[in-house]
């Protein structure tokens, strides 16, 4: 076997690396930050401006969501085969022109579009996978924390905040064209400061005969998709990502359920987020310690029992302490599913397989959200949708622990012989 004589994580960091981990962080939190942070505020004068429905308003947010996952694992292909820069600046790019189109049109089909085919792509390119993957390839040490650290979601707490003060001295049209003016000046600058690869090119390589990888080192998908660990991986994290989105979305009428008012459910669901900032850091740190898998499955045996504690619909307090806790943890899942798979297979394959896991988490995270309120509709009780996520935490931990054997890459180009 060819390889480093140094295990990966023990190989220092190039000193490019920090800027690198600013660009990605930057670039993650002003796409997905502005997307996710404007929309719920800006939809009443969505709805007066194009004299729609709120329901045909409240279309834009799916729109991404499903785009984004969809074109997820192709845009992972184009990450691991063309320049990162420029792939990060088209989804700049298309985050600026989406805002630009949403300040001056008054049409319904651009409306769409502007969320569909701009924003949708952007939080791919240069919201998710193209910002962690710069993250992956640039960093050898503490490559979970530093995912961590870039996925610290700090503008999507501002954005509301400033909008809601905004909305009451500016139109819409003026708040968005700032929004895209800010986006502009924040993003293309420091992305023309990216550089795609350390100059040495020490990325690690899928763990295969160099005839078996394709060209720029890493697993294809079937390759992927044909490991038992690969899926491990995926699907222990996918449990905790369902989780929270989840309880991000059916938190406060989950709480009605449980007799707390709809300012104390909102203020759980603040708790959550606020909480969850935290964990970010945290299980990024602790995933450079245990490693991605065995991180993955702490997360499902904490989570296992955190869930099965709103079984028992604890008073406020507590369940304010459980649900941030539930935040925190999930949270977790991106460095930590991060972490395992640059780890097992390779810092070049990384792009393709978070690609990948983001379009098979789609299925799971729909079908909970929308089976959870189906239950709750036939049963009055959200009980068994609770009992099912506590479930899949424990599937979750069987998975993580499986997705951790086995051998880990080694150094730059470590190849079986």
């Amino acid at each position: 076997m060819a390889h480093s004589a140094a295990p990966a994580g023990n190989i220092p960091n190039h000193p490019l690396a920090v800027r690198m981990g600013v660009i990605a962080g930057v670039s993650h939190n002003v796409v997905i930050g502005t997307v996710m942070g404007s929309f719920g505020l800006m939809l009443a004068s969505v709805e007066q401006r194009l004299g729609v429905s709120g329901e045909e308003a409240a279309i834009g947010i799916p729109l991404v969501l499903v785009g984004s996952s969809i074109l997820a694992p192709f845009i992972g292909v184009l990450v691991a085969r063309y320049s990162l820069r420029l792939l990060l600046m088209l989804g700049a790019l298309l985050t600026v022109g989406g805002y630009f189109l949403l300040a001056f049109t008054n049409s319904y089909a651009l409306y769409l579009v502007a969320y569909g085919l701009c924003f949708g792509p952007a939080m791919s390119l240069a919201g998710s996978i193209g910002p962690a993957t710069l993250v992956t390839r640039w960093f050898h040490s503490n490559r979970g924390l530093a995912l961590g650290i870039v996925h610290l979601p700090v503008v999507i707490a501002i954005v509301p905040w400033a909008l809601e003060r905004g909305l009451g001295h500016y139109a819409p049209t003026t708040l968005y064209a700032a929004i895209g003016t800010i986006s502009a000046v924040l993003l293309v600058p420091l992305i023309l400061l990216t550089v795609d690869h350390p100059p040495s090119h020490d990325e690690t390589q899928a763990p295969e005969p160099a005839e078996k990888r394709t060209a720029d080192g890493s697993f294809t998908f079937g390759q992927l998709l044909a490991r038992p660990r690969f899926w491990a991986l995926c699907l222990a994290a996918i449990a905790s990502m369902t989780s929270s989105v989840l309880l991000g979305s059916l938190l406060v009428p989950m709480g009605m359920s449980w007799g707390f008012t709809r300012p104390e459910a909102a203020l759980l669901q603040s708790i959550m987020s606020l909480v969850g900032i935290a964990g970010s850091v945290l299980f990024g740190w602790v995933a450079d310690k245990l490693g991605g898998g065995r991180s993955l499955a702490l997360i499902g045996f904490n989570c296992t029992i955190l869930w099965l504690l709103l079984l028992q619909h604890p008073p406020f307090a507590v369940a304010a302490v459980v649900i941030g806790l539930i935040g925190m943890h999930g949270a977790g899942a991106i460095p930590t599913l991060g972490r395992g798979l640059s780890d097992t297979f390779g810092q070049a394959s990384y792009s393709r397989g978070f690609g990948l896991n983001t379009l098979i988490g789609l299925p799971f995270i729909a079908f909970a959200v929308v089976g959870a309120a189906r239950v709750f509709s036939i049963t009055g009780s959200y009980d068994l949708a609770i009992t099912a996520i506590a479930v899949f935490f424990v599937l979750a931990i069987a998975l993580g622990l499986y997705g951790a054997t086995g051998p880990k890459v080694e150094g730059p180009a470590a190849v079986p012989a």
